[in-house]
């Protein structure tokens, strides 16, 4: 009896521990395969979303093109609102998704680690069946089985199991590999969830500030063409001095840039800090010569849509921020954020919708979402106003009309990025 019994333990042993690397209770899977059907759904419906999403985009591209008027300012307007809500739809669905995907992957690890335990626990106690076979000499095992084959049958499980347990090591260090992934997996997703939650919050602002941009305009105009043209006169006379009062101020600290103190014109130095399309260049282009007195641009514009993620350009520190038309609406660069890097480049964001949740000293790393497109401050339409400045002459001046101007010695944002 003896022997059957050793037989029995070691080949029991043997069994459980191949069907625990295979077998996930049905319960489980099933909760699994729900999971999983649930974000196909949700990234379904985020595929929709995006598509309104576009067409409103487009919608209001239209729009946009048309003349200045308060009929199609209002209808830009209420066209940007649309665009938003559908914005704010596709980062809600997105959340949901994160939010299944971390559920996922949380009962994947769940279900991992229970493999991995028992895992273990069957190959300790093979280990110790085996310890206690090794034990004995062969002339006690050809004693204690009645015949010789009974001795060759249990000599073979033992071989069995030793020929394949190195093979079953090996899967248990697979299924940690598999452990550690979805573990770095879910930690991807959280910060996704956290980034998109940030966004959503961003999103419902932009929302409330058109609408509030909206009832101001009327309360200005008393919804008058003719006293909309009048403040429109008024604010682009205004603009006019303020550009060329920057640009007096910025060509002289140009003049005396030394070239050796900046970095040499190295592509990918920078990052594109929005994705969109390059409305006008940086220096002396055909538009700013319409547009400027002085007929130079101090920066690089980029549109992509309004309220459309703006992100740091390289890692740095939030050197300053503010708001010029708190002193001169429509003026300047409205709300804008500057942050320093190494190599004595500052990068600075303008017109922006509203600010990220960073304030001036916080640490930002490249690709961190600091603000919203907008067109706040002296802009024709929704854009990012990108520049680059020395960092050693990025300083402030009181303004003649519109408060502390930032400014500085600018370099061509195109030689770095």
């Amino acid at each position: 009896m003896q022997h059957l019994r050793n037989n029995i333990k070691i080949f029991v042993f043997f069994i459980i521990f191949i069907l625990s690397f295979s077998v996930i209770s049905t319960a489980k899977a099933s909760l699994l395969d729900d999971l999983n059907q649930q974000i196909k759904n949700k990234e379904a419906e985020i595929q929709q979303l995006e598509e309104q999403a576009a067409t409103y985009k487009e919608s209001l591209k239209g729009i946009q093109d048309q003349k200045n008027t308060l009929a199609n300012q209002l209808a830009t307007i209420e066209a940007r609102v649309k665009k938003l809500r559908a914005d704010i739809n596709v980062t809600s669905a997105k959340i949901s998704t994160a939010n299944l995907q971390i559920e996922e992957l949380s009962l994947e690890i769940y279900e991992k680690t229970q493999q991995i335990d028992e895992n273990k626990d069957n190959i300790a106690g093979i280990i110790r069946t085996l310890y206690e076979y090794d034990k004995k000499t062969i002339l006690e095992l050809v004693l204690e089985n009645k015949n010789f084959s009974d001795f060759l049958n249990q000599v073979q499980y033992v071989e069995l199991v030793q020929k394949n347990i190195q093979k079953y090591l090996e899967s248990l260090k697979e299924l940690k590999s598999d452990l550690e992934n979805r573990k770095q997996q879910e930690e991807l997703r959280k910060k996704e969830l956290e980034s998109y939650n940030a966004q959503l919050s961003g999103q419902k602002q932009i929302e409330e500030n058109q609408k509030a941009q909206k009832n101001n305009l009327l309360k200005q105009t008393k919804g008058q063409e003719k006293q909309y043209q009048q403040l429109l006169s008024d604010v682009e006379e205004k603009q006019q001095q303020i550009q060329e009062e920057i640009f007096n101020l910025e060509e002289k600290l140009r003049t005396t840039l030394d070239p050796e103190s900046i970095p040499k014109s190295r592509s990918g130095l920078l990052s594109w800090p929005n994705e969109g399309i390059i409305t006008q260049y940086y220096g002396y282009t055909p538009y700013s010569k319409k547009l400027y007195a002085s007929g130079f641009h101090n920066g690089l514009d980029v549109a992509s849509s309004y309220g459309s993620p703006i992100k740091a350009a390289q890692n740095g520190i939030i050197k300053a921020m503010g708001d010029t038309d708190k002193y001169c609406p429509r003026g300047a660069y409205g709300k804008w954020i500057a942050i320093e890097h190494d190599y004595n480049l500052t990068t600075f964001y303008g017109h922006l919708s509203v600010f990220g949740k960073y304030k001036v000293g916080d640490m930002v790393k490249e690709g961190d979402i600091i603000g919203y497109e907008g067109n706040s401050g002296y802009s024709t339409g929704s854009h990012l106003h990108f520049g680059v400045y020395a960092s050693n002459t990025f300083t402030f001046k009181q303004s003649i009309y519109c408060g502390l101007l930032p400014i500085g010695a600018t370099i061509d944002p195109m030689n770095y990025l």
